[in-house]
């Protein structure tokens, strides 16, 4: 059986910062913490992603936060990023 951690695009967090284009990079989802905004009620998610060298955090658009909720994303998830 292969090694997903081996489906992580190494490095690429900072190649594509620094403007370069990588076709569908691969990073692991490596926490998700609910933010509530008390002032609006809105429900917002922090997401750290991580290439094996560099993390990142971002924040989901609440959109998107049924990807969440149906547990399509979730710590440890492999996660394709699309431009």
């Amino acid at each position: 059986m292969a090694n997903p951690m081996d489906a992580i695009t190494t490095g690429c967090l900072r190649r594509v910062f620094a403007g370069e284009q990588i076709i569908d990079p691969i990073v692991q989802c490596v926490q998700i913490k609910p933010m509530n905004n008390s002032a609006t009620g809105v429900e917002r998610f922090r997401v750290v992603f991580n290439d094996t060298v560099n993390f990142i955090q971002s924040m989901l658009a609440q959109q998107t936060n049924h990807i969440v909720h149906d547990g399509k994303l979730k710590k440890g998830s492999l996660v394709k990023l699309k431009s």
